[in-house]
C-alpha cells in the first residue's frame, strides 16, 4: 500500500492519496446507503461498473484516458442496463454473449489498448447477463446505477490526473531509457501519439531509440570480439546506461532547469580514460547522438505537436487487421472461435440449470480459456484447478464467516486501488468478478450456506472441465498444427516481415505500390501473431525452456519490427526517404549478413519518423539474435540466408 501511494523516487504522491481517500470514502458510502435504504444490488452495480470503466479506459495520459472514456463508458452503461434484463430472453442472451466474446478475442490484433478494453467489455457482459445481479431491479434504477457509476469513475480519473495531465506520457516515454528489450519504444511511442505527440517528447523519444540502437549494435560487437574488446565495449554500456537514468529523471520531471553533472558525461570517454585502446566503434557516436538529442529536448520542452501520420492511417491499420485475422489460417480467429465455442456451450448449460448458483459457471470457463491466443492447454488445466479450488474455499469461507457479505464492498476497494494489476492480469479481474457474483448471489439464496458453497464449486467444475473439453477438441478440428514447426514459422515471418519492410523502403523511394504494400501488411500481421501464438502450441511442462524464450523473443522482436514498419508506412511520402538507410539496414540483418552497425539517419527534420527508423533497427537486432537462438547456431552472428525468392523482390532494392 506505501508503494501504491508514493511517486517513482519514494516520496509522497498527494495526488494517489488523495485517490485512495475518494475510493475508501465512496466503498463505505455506498455500503451504508445500500444496507439503510435496501439498496445493495444497485450500489453493486454502480461499484462494478465504476471498476470496468476505469479498466478499460485507464493506463495513459488524461487526454487519452478522457477520450477512450467518451467511446467506451456508454456501450458498458448499455450493456450493464440491458444484461439483466436479458435474463427472460435467452436466446438474445446467448447471441449478445457469443457475439462479444468473439468480437472481444479478434480485438487484440489492433493494440494493446483494444485488448484491454475488449477483454473488459467480455467480462460486463458476462456479469451483466449470466450473473442475474440486478435482474429484479427496474430498468430506470439500474440507469441510474451505471451511469453513477460511469460518472464516479470519471470524476475519480480526472482528479488523479488534473494536477499532471502527462504524467503517465512521461513516465512511458522515460522507461524507454532504463528498460531494453523489444518493444518498449512501441509502447512508449502509442502513449506519446495519443497524448497529442507534443514535440520535445518526440525529440526524447527519437534520441531514446537511436541511444538504443546504438546500444544494441554495441552489445552485437562485444559478442563478435575478443575478451578484452567485448569487456571495453560492455564498461561504455555500463557508463551509457548510468547517464540514461539520470535523463530518465529529468525526462520524468514536470520541468527541468538545468540537468545534474551525472547526465552531462560522455560514457565513452569515462572508460577511455581509465586506459585501453583510443579507438571506438562508430556505434559510440550514435550512442552520444542519442544522449544529445534527448539533453536538448528535456531542456526546451516544445509542447507544440507534431504533423498527424498521413489521412486514413487508422482506417488502413483496422481493414488490415480485418483482412489479416478473418481467416482460419489466423491463430486469433481461431481461439476467438474456440472461445465463442465454448462460451456458446456453457450459456446453454446455464439455461438449462436456472439456478442461481451456476452464475460462476461461465466466469470460471472464461477464466480457464482466457482469450489471449498466446495461451496453452497447460495453462488452462493449471487455471482450471485454480478456479475450482478458488471458489470450493469461497464457499468455505462464506459458511464459517460472520458478515460475509461485507467481502463484496471490500473486493469492489481492492480492486480500484489495484488499477494497474487488473489492467495487467486478466484473470485477477475475472476472479475478483468471480468473487463478487459468488459472495452476492449466495447472501441471496434461502438456502443452507453449505449447500449454496457445494452448488458454486460444483458449477466451477462444470464450467472449467467445458473449457478444456471445447479447448482439446477445437484444436483438434479447427486447422492448426499439434505439432508446430518452430524454424519454419520463424523464416516464413522473417520473410512476410521483409516483404513489408521492401514494400515500404520501395515506397519512400517514390516506388507507387499500394497493391503490394497492402498485402504484405496482412501477411506479415498474420504472420506475427502466429509466431507469438507458437510458444503456447508447444510441448509444455508448466516452465519455459530455453527454445521457447528463444522463440517468444523472436516473435516479440518481429512484431514490435513490424509495427514500426507499418507506421512508417503512413507517414508522409517526405519522412519516409529519412528511413531509407535504416530499411536497407534492417534488411540486411534479417537476410543474414553478419554486420551490425547504425545508418546514417539525418536527424532534426521528423523525429516521428527518427523514432522509427532507429527502432527498426534496435529491433532488427533483437530479432537476428532470437533468431539464432531458435536456430541453434553455436556461435551469434553466423551468416546464414533466408531464400524465399519472388519476382517483386527482384524489382525492390
Amino acid at each position: 500500500m506505501r508503494g501504491l501511494l508514493a511517486t517513482e523516487a519514494g516520496a509522497p504522491d498527494p495526488r494517489q492519496r488523495q485517490y485512495a481517500v475518494l475510493v475508501l470514502v465512496a466503498v463505505v458510502a455506498g455500503t451504508a446507503t445500500g444496507w439503510i435504504f435496501d439498496l445493495q444490488t444497485p450500489a453493486l452495480i454502480a461499484g462494478l461498473t465504476a471498476v470496468l470503466a476505469l479498466v478499460a479506459t485507464g493506463g495513459q495520459s488524461l487526454r487519452s484516458d478522457v477520450r477512450r472514456f467518451v467511446w467506451f463508458t456508454p456501450a458498458l452503461v448499455l450493456v450493464m442496463t440491458v444484461g439483466p434484463l436479458l435474463v427472460n430472453i435467452p436466446v438474445l442472451a446467448g447471441l449478445a454473449v457469443a457475439l462479444v466474446v468473439f468480437g472481444s478475442g479478434m480485438l487484440p490484433a489492433l493494440g494493446e489498448h483494444y485488448r484491454i478494453g475488449g477483454q473488459t467489455f467480455a467480462a460486463a457482459t458476462l456479469v451483466s447477463t449470466t450473473t442475474g445481479i440486478g435482474s429484479d431491479q427496474p430498468v430506470l434504477v439500474l440507469l441510474a446505477s451505471t451511469a453513477a457509476g460511469a460518472l464516479f469513475a470519471l470524476v475519480l480519473r480526472v482528479i488523479i490526473g488534473l494536477g499532471d495531465p502527462t504524467r503517465a506520457t512521461r513516465v512511458a516515454v522515460a522507461r524507454t531509457l532504463l528498460e531494453p528489450g523489444p518493444g518498449v519504444v512501441e509502447s512508449a511511442a502509442a502513449a506519446w501519439r495519443a497524448d497529442g505527440s507534443a514535440t520535445w517528447l518526440g525529440q526524447v523519444l527519437a534520441g531514446a531509440a537511436r541511444f538504443r540502437a546504438a546500444r544494441e549494435t554495441l552489445l552485437a560487437l562485444a559478442q563478435q570480439s575478443d575478451r578484452a574488446e567485448a569487456a571495453r565495449l560492455e564498461q561504455i554500456i555500463a557508463e551509457a546506461d548510468q547517464v540514461a537514468a539520470e535523463l530518465a529523471r529529468a525526462v520524468r520531471s514536470r520541468a527541468c532547469t538545468g540537468l545534474p553533472a551525472a547526465a552531462r558525461r560522455d560514457p565513452a570517454q569515462a572508460v577511455v580514460a581509465r586506459g585501453g585502446r583510443q579507438d571506438l566503434p562508430d556505434a559510440v557516436q550514435g550512442l552520444n547522438q542519442g544522449l544529445d538529442r534527448i539533453r536538448a529536448a528535456v531542456m526546451r520542452r516544445v509542447e507544440t505537436p507534431l504533423p498527424p501520420p498521413a489521412p486514413g492511417a487508422r482506417r488502413e491499420r483496422v481493414m488490415g487487421a480485418v483482412r489479416a485475422h478473418l481467416s482460419f489460417r489466423s491463430s486469433l480467429f481461431r481461439h476467438a472461435l474456440r472461445c465463442t465455442l465454448a462460451v456458446a456451450f456453457g450459456m446453454v448449460i446455464v439455461l438449462l440449470l436456472r439456478d442461481p448458483s451456476a452464475s460462476s459457471l461461465l466466469l470460471a470457463l472464461y477464466v480457464v480459456l482466457q482469450p489471449a491466443a498466446r495461451d496453452s492447454m497447460t495453462g488452462a488445466l493449471e487455471r482450471t484447478g485454480g478456479a475450482v479450488l478458488g471458489v470450493t474455499g469461497l464457499a468455505v469461507l462464506i459458511t464459517l464467516l460472520p458478515g460475509a457479505f461485507l467481502l463484496v464492498p471490500l473486493v469492489i476497494g481492492g480492486m480500484l486501488l489495484n488499477m494497474t494489476r487488473l489492467r495487467a492480469d486478466y484473470q485477477a479481474l475475472l476472479g475478483c468478478l468471480i468473487v463478487v457474483t459468488v459472495v452476492d448471489q449466495a447472501m441471496r439464496l434461502d438456502r443452507p450456506l453449505v449447500n449454496v458453497g457445494i452448488s458454486f464449486a460444483a458449477n466451477t467444475a462444470v464450467g472449467a472441465a467445458i473449457a478444456l473439453s471445447v479447448g482439446y477438441v477445437s484444436y483438434l478440428v479447427l486447422p492448426s498444427s499439434i505439432l508446430p514447426d518452430v524454424r519454419g514459422a520463424v523464416r516464413s515471418t522473417v520473410w512476410a516481415v521483409s516483404e513489408l519492410l521492401r514494400s515500404v523502403r520501395a515506397a519512400g523511394q517514390g516506388v507507387d505500390l499500394p497493391v503490394a504494400l497492402q498485402a504484405a501488411n496482412v501477411l506479415a500481421l498474420r504472420r506475427t501473431q502466429d509466431l507469438l501464438g507458437m510458444p503456447a502450441m508447444l510441448d509444455g511442462t508448466g516452465e519455459e525452456t530455453d527454445d521457447d524464450r528463444a522463440t517468444r523473443a523472436a516473435a516479440i522482436a518481429l512484431d514490435a519490427l513490424r509495427q514500426d514498419v507499418a507506421t512508417l508506412a503512413f507517414r508522409p511520402e517526405a519522412e519516409q526517404a529519412v528511413a531509407v538507410p535504416a530499411l536497407r539496414a534492417v534488411d540486411d540483418l534479417l537476410g543474414g549478413k553478419p554486420t551490425a552497425k547504425i545508418p546514417d539517419v539525418p536527424a532534426g527534420s521528423a523525429p516521428a519518423t527518427e523514432l522509427l527508423a532507429s527502432s527498426l533497427v534496435e529491433n532488427a537486432l533483437h530479432a537476428r539474435q532470437a533468431i539464432d537462438r531458435t536456430f541453434g547456431y553455436d556461435s551469434p552472428w553466423k551468416s546464414y540466408t533466408i531464400s524465399f525468392v519472388r519476382p517483386e523482390r527482384l524489382h525492390i532494392r
